[in-house]
């Protein structure tokens, strides 16, 4: 395991440095199989076999952040397989399904990895329901509050803080960074910022005191705030909660309680951390410690601009199941 340049006196994320495969562990990710959006189940399957074959020290990297997280909330796998003439495959226009890519490294990477903390899930809402989804700057879309934007600060948010089957972890895959290089993925652990909270904050913090709103792509086009369900942001172990966050679209019902809100806004504020994703990065974020964000940059719209694959892992597919189709994972919650 290896430790990234920490920029602060908080902890450095920790990484897997993955650079170094052997031919065997190569293959695993490599070679041809099912593929993963007309044979869906049949891919999950062969790639949860073959994750059995990682070499150790990534399933054990794996394994410890399954059962104790870490104090980052993050885990980056450096240096993963690609696709064979990615440098040649241009980045989908729309986020939706890429019309050249024809290999499915990175949607093995991601199955692999994510069979390693639980179950990859998608939602109805999300991509059309896909497994894999591409994260792309849009045209029109620069300034919103979305995974398509590009010149504006992407808020700090838990991933689906609003849903009643959120997944409890969200990886990342980069295929491709932007142009200049300075796209950063920001996120910010709550055991970092639990500190900087006094006693009452907290308490006002545990109470469901505090009102979500929608996703943008889960219909709230308005971004309306407080239209989603009442939680408490912090639950669980009162020493070392859980934690859910807005920045966008969470508002408190209370003055006291917005008093609070605005006081953890600060602490994420500074304490929040930043990393460069490259090709072959897989950040994994655990969704129930950290929240995490994306700094601005500038697309071309020249088919090159940045590229990143996202899934969603669940612990328990058993919750969702009233939600679903049977052998299926999209989960089909209306909003």
């Amino acid at each position: 395991m290896q430790q990234a340049t920490a920029t602060s006196t908080l902890p450095a994320i920790q990484i897997a440095d993955c650079s170094n495969l052997d031919e065997n562990a190569t293959t695993l990710f490599l070679a041809s199989g099912s593929n993963p959006y007309e044979n869906t189940e049949e891919f999950l399957f062969d790639c949860e076999m073959r994750a059995d074959e990682m070499p150790r020290f990534i399933r054990r990297a794996l394994l410890e952040f399954q059962v104790r997280s870490n104090q980052e909330g993050v885990l980056l796998l450096h240096g993963l397989p690609i696709d064979p003439e990615l440098d040649r495959i241009h980045t989908p226009p729309d986020a939706l399904r890429s019309t050249e890519k024809t290999t499915y490294v990175s949607e093995r990477c991601l199955a692999m990895i994510g069979s390693r903390l639980g179950h990859l899930v998608s939602y109805i809402q999300e991509k059309n329901g896909d497994l894999f989804q591409n994260l792309v700057p849009i045209k029109g879309s620069e300034q919103l509050q979305s995974s398509t934007s590009s010149q504006t600060r992407l808020q700090f948010h838990r991933e689906t803080v609003f849903h009643p089957y959120p997944p409890e972890y969200l990886l990342l895959y980069c295929l491709r960074p932007d142009h200049d290089r300075v796209a950063e993925t920001t996120y910010a652990s709550v055991s970092h910022a639990l500190p900087l909270l006094a006693d009452a904050e907290r308490d006002l913090l545990f109470q469901p005191l505090y009102r979500t709103g929608i996703d943008y792509s889960f219909g709230n086009v308005q971004t309306i705030k407080g239209n989603g369900p009442v939680l408490p942001v912090l639950y669980g172990n009162r020493t070392d909660p859980f934690l859910n966050y807005d920045e966008d679209l969470m508002m408190a019902i209370t003055p006291e309680a917005d008093a609070a809100l605005v006081a953890l806004k600060e602490a994420i504020a500074a304490v929040y951390r930043r990393v460069k994703l490259t090709t072959g990065d897989i950040l994994c974020i655990d969704n129930r410690r950290t929240v995490h964000g994306r700094s601005s940059f500038v697309p071309h719209y020249d088919g090159f601009d940045r590229w990143l694959q996202r899934s969603f892992v669940v612990r328990d597919l058993g919750r969702s199941a009233s939600d679903r189709h049977p052998g299926e994972r999209i989960i089909r919650t209306c909003f």
